[in-house]
């Protein structure tokens, strides 16, 4: 709230921001969060401000205008506090100290359990199907110093998926679900932990919570371990994940593709959602029923945007091998380069860090320099005694192995879908459009990190930092509610785009941050004179009222 001092000295403006907050508010009771983190959280009588409230204040902020904790008060002041849930003497309680105190405390409450009795409100209240749930993980990447890191999650460095491995990073798992992509389950790992060792437990964990086994767990290759497999077919649950390239099903079929024993059956075609202008992906798989020496099914699958993309890849790497192969040229016979071996093994490193060791041939050729020297000093006469010495110099020759590359052609495209699923029952277009369904993952971790910006984390005390991260998680699961009922609802009004683009252009699939910029202007105000007030409300647009009509949001909410 922000008050303007009117012309009369017993008069005053008021003007209230409101934004999307109501809109996120009213998910969050739905939610019941307040409820759910006052049951599981240990707090003191004594204060005037519960955990709960500042912690779902911490949801609103994430949500519209992520900031550091100690811009909490700034960020604030001009906005309604009953839309936040808070009263008007809380509001003036909130400071970073004070959400960081709560933030500790819900880091060494049961924090577990508070997901947990999130996500069964969550599937209940809106009827999530959770038949397929997809797993992965990311980094989250820290700069600067931490020290003292006293939480059980270990800081450290690792495998880093932001392609920073100078800094150190935690991980971050995820399980979403196929309906709407809403996050039911996570947890937050040591930093150098490997993807391949987590899979079993976090299969446990989604049995307990959604009591049964049965249901379609979606992962990439790491995965497909052995060990992995046999546990997830031994409790009876299904899988669908990607064939690494180390197994010998993989070498074998490929060698077949080349030589052109395989046959291709169209099965699908759908547009490029990342590239909306692009040509439609066609896909086809191979004929002939394939399966693993363990049991399992096998579809290998031809994409011809993947070609593509292979092809595009090859070339930038051939080029890249190429220009480093020119660069060596002109060292060779210098320093550590004087040596056949020492040069075989400097080609060696260059052809597979480009992956091109099949692609490109080498020569090296060696010829004999000789040279006189003569034993006495000084500029040597026409007959004075000499002896005559020599040195090996070596020259390197390469170019592309065009019969290696029209080989590799064969197979750009290919990959191969590993699944348990039942042959007559899930289909090889099934069982893709199932793992296609894996990369939309990846858009709640983008959202974390760009819209959210999960990091850069202003906080040293390592247990604040972890629960800051657990509520960037429930902020995703409220962010992806809200954008599962507004796009659900369109499809039951028969609407294929809102005009909630700037310059009212339209929008086929709303995001909450098409949602928080809609309304983000929206305000309402109060006149005081006279001891009397005048309330102004909210003006709502057309757009307005139409997405609150589709998220269930009462208007007087805005009032």
């Amino acid at each position: 709230m922000q008050i303007q001092p009117g012309l009369k000295s017993d008069s005053s403006l008021k003007k209230f921001v409101l934004g999307a907050h109501p809109i996120i508010e009213h998910f969050i009771d739905r939610l019941r969060i307040h409820e759910t983190i006052g049951t599981y959280m240990r707090t003191d009588r004594r204060m005037t401000l519960d955990d709960d409230k500042a912690l779902g204040l911490l949801i609103h902020n994430i949500l519209t205008t992520p900031q550091a904790l100690y811009e909490m008060q700034d960020w604030l002041r001009p906005l309604d506090a009953e839309k936040l849930g808070l009263r008007p003497e809380e509001a003036k309680m909130i400071q970073d100290d004070r959400v960081g105190r709560a933030l500790a405390r819900f880091y060494d409450s049961r924090h577990k359990d508070i997901f947990f009795r999130l996500a069964l409100r969550a599937i209940k209240l809106f009827d999530l199907d959770c038949s397929q749930i997809h797993h992965d993980t990311t980094s989250v990447t820290f700069a600067g110093r931490y020290g003292g890191w006293n939480a059980n999650e270990l800081l450290t460095r690792g495998h880093n998926k932001d392609h920073r491995p100078d800094l150190k990073q935690l991980v971050l798992g995820l399980n979403v679900t196929a309906d709407g992509a809403v996050p039911i389950s996570h947890r937050i790992y040591d930093g150098n932990q490997t993807d391949d060792r987590l899979h079993p437990a976090n299969h446990k964990a989604l049995q307990k919570l959604l009591q049964q086994t049965d249901f379609i767990y979606v992962a990439d290759c790491k995965l497909a371990t052995e060990e992995n497999l046999q546990k997830l077919s031994v409790w009876g649950g299904r899988f669908v994940t990607v064939m690494p390239r180390t197994w010998k099903e993989d070498t074998k079929f490929r060698d077949q593709v080349r030589r052109g024993k395989i046959q291709w059956k169209f099965i699908l075609s759908r547009q490029n959602n990342r590239k909306p202008d692009s040509k439609r992906d066609r896909y086809f798989v191979a004929q002939g029923n394939q399966t693993t020496s363990q049991g399992y099914q096998l579809h290998w699958i031809r994409s011809t945007q993947k070609a593509e993309q292979d092809e595009d890849t090859r070339r930038e790497q051939m080029q890249r091998a190429k220009a480093d192969l020119q660069s060596l040229q002109t060292q060779i016979n210098t320093y550590n380069l004087k040596q056949r071996q020492q040069i075989v093994q400097r080609i060696e490193s260059i052809l597979k860090a480009c992956h091109c060791e099949k692609l490109i041939w080498y020569k090296i050729d060696a010829t004999r320099q000789y040279k006189r020297k003569h034993q006495c000093k000084g500029r040597p006469k026409k007959d004075s005694p000499g002896e005559l010495t020599w040195k090996q110099v070596y020259t390197l020759s390469f170019g592309v192995d065009e019969d290696s590359v029209k080989a590799e052609e064969k197979v750009d495209g290919v990959f191969p879908l590993l699944t348990n699923l039942d042959r007559e029952s899930y289909s090889a277009r099934k069982v893709l459009e199932i793992y296609k369904f894996q990369p939309f993952i990846e858009k709640r971790f983008s959202q974390l990190k760009t819209y959210q910006q999960i990091a850069p984390v202003y906080l040293k005390k390592s247990e604040r930092v972890v629960a800051f991260l657990h509520i960037h998680v429930m902020a995703l699961m409220v962010s992806s509610l809200i954008e599962r009922t507004v796009r659900q609802e369109m499809k039951k009004e028969k609407l294929k785009s809102l005009s909630i683009y700037p310059e009212k252009r339209p929008c086929q699939s709303p995001t909450i941050f098409d949602i928080v910029r809609l309304f983000r202007e929206v305000e309402r105000y109060e006149v005081e004179a006279n001891g009397e007030s005048i309330i102004f409300p909210s003006n709502l647009t057309r757009e307005q009222k139409q997405v609150l009509n589709l998220l269930g949001v009462s208007i007087s909410a805005y009032q």
